[in-house]
């Protein structure tokens, strides 16, 4: 009898085993299906690099695609074209991405809120209004900022790859001005506002100088404003205030060209006649063009900071010392070499060179501005010490062929970029390892 219950015991014992072994087994049949499922749902469709890349971004990039597509009224392409030119991009901005983290580039929460701020502001809307939107569209304000920060590290590491490989030569420049692309680039746009005083072909002696009075009234009253300002007196006058808009100087017509070109923005110009009567034209605003000239000067100072050894009363103290010695006659120069903190200047004698107007910190222009040819100023403060100015010329300087170049040389990288972006993007791809599942 007492073998029975050892038995028993053993085949109870056999039995659980065998009900463990069957769950184990159960539970992995069912963990097997779940991760299969999981699999189909989202795998792994391409290794680029350290990255991989999954089926749900590829579905989800070529779904927003066919909706947009579908709102303009396109053709959809068919879904194996699609899914591969999808799958490429996505391969080429995971590569682009890994260069960009390498390189140490990061878009920080601030640069990002200030471009999410100027998203929301070119569709007229605050950044809590664009928020809402998105959320009414059934998308993600999180998903959306993380997609704007990828497409800034995008943009930063294409720029910084792509422009040090664009090299544009003087005669490039020199070619781009002379032709007929360049000389539009370059020419200048002008705002023109325009009142028509009719005159009948048969009008009388008297009729005409009539009109005249009347049209030099309506110039009189334009002058310290715009024409749409008297929109009731130009009815009144029997004119009709017909602008321009927006034109190069050969889209003026040639009864204003001249007038156009020698005529200061803001002034109204004088009577124009012709077989139609009586005009008067106003240049509101011009754009474009290259012409500009500044007032540089040529100017020393000598510098006194706080240091180790100095604190600011000292220092406030040593530059009123300084001006004492200026005053009674003691050469700037020597006095700069002597005690000037600007190591830069400070053994020219001072001499900070030809400066142009937004070059210097605004204190030190500003009292640079205000000191008279040949004088020297009282000291003053900025955030680099105290300061002592000498101005010792000014000249009026033009800078129309240094902007023309720059432009130039702007408009021709542009033309540029789109091929070497390309090349670059190829070499990247060619270069990595990449493995379509």
């Amino acid at each position: 009898m007492a073998t029975v219950p050892h038995k028993i015991s053993r085949s109870l014992r056999a039995l659980q085993n065998r009900s463990r072994l069957f769950c184990l087994v159960s539970a992995l049949i069912f963990c097997n299906i779940s991760y299969a499922e999981y699999q189909l749902l989202d795998q792994i469709v391409a290794i680029a690099e350290d990255d991989a890349v999954l089926a749900s971004d590829v579905r989800s990039k070529m779904q927003q695609i066919k909706n947009t597509l579908a709102q303009r009224g396109a053709t959809l392409p068919p879904d194996n074209i699609l899914y591969e030119q999808v799958l490429e991009r996505a391969i080429i901005d995971s590569l682009q991405l890994q260069r960009a983290y390498k390189s140490g580039m990061r878009i920080s929460d601030q640069e990002l809120n200030e471009a999410m701020e100027r998203i929301a502001a070119q569709n007229r809307v605050s950044l809590q209004q664009f928020r809402l939107l998105l959320e009414q569209q059934g998308q993600s304000y999180v998903a959306a900022r993380e997609q704007t920060r990828k497409e800034m590290l995008l943009r930063n590491i294409q720029q910084r790859s792509v422009m040090r490989k664009i090299n544009i030569t003087e005669s490039e420049v020199e070619n781009f001005l002379n032709s007929e692309q360049g000389r539009t680039l370059l020419e200048p746009e002008y705002n023109i506002d325009h009142i028509l005083l009719p005159i009948a072909a048969g009008a009388s002696a008297a009729e005409k100088q009539s009109a005249l009075q009347n049209i030099t009234e309506l110039q009189a009253l334009a002058a310290d404003g715009k024409f749409i300002d008297i929109k009731q007196q130009i009815t009144a006058a029997g004119a009709q205030h017909a602008p321009l808009g927006w034109r190069t100087l050969e889209a003026v017509p040639s009864l204003f060209e001249t007038t156009v070109s020698e005529l200061t923005a803001e002034v109204v110009s004088d009577p124009i006649s012709s077989d139609s009567g009586l005009h008067l034209i106003k240049i509101i605003s011009q754009r474009g063009g290259v012409q500009q000239s500044n007032i540089e000067t040529l100017v020393r100072h000598i510098l006194i900071k706080p240091n180790e050894i100095r604190n600011e009363d000292e220092a406030s103290d040593l530059i009123l010392e300084i001006r004492r010695q200026l005053d009674e006659g003691e050469s700037f120069a020597a006095l700069a070499k002597q005690y000037s903190d600007d190591p830069g200047s400070a053994l020219a004698g001072g001499e900070l060179g030809w400066n142009q107007p937004g070059k210097l910190v605004p204190a030190f222009e500003a009292m640079m501005d205000i000191t008279p040819i040949g004088e020297t100023s009282q000291p003053f403060e900025s955030l680099f010490g105290w300061h002592i100015v000498e101005v010792i010329d000014r000249r009026e300087k033009d800078f129309s062929t240094e902007r023309a170049q720059q432009r130039a040389r702007m408009a021709i990288a542009e033309n540029k970029y789109d091929d070497e972006l390309n090349n670059w993007l190829q070499q990247l791809r060619d270069d990595s390892f990449v493995e379509i599942k």
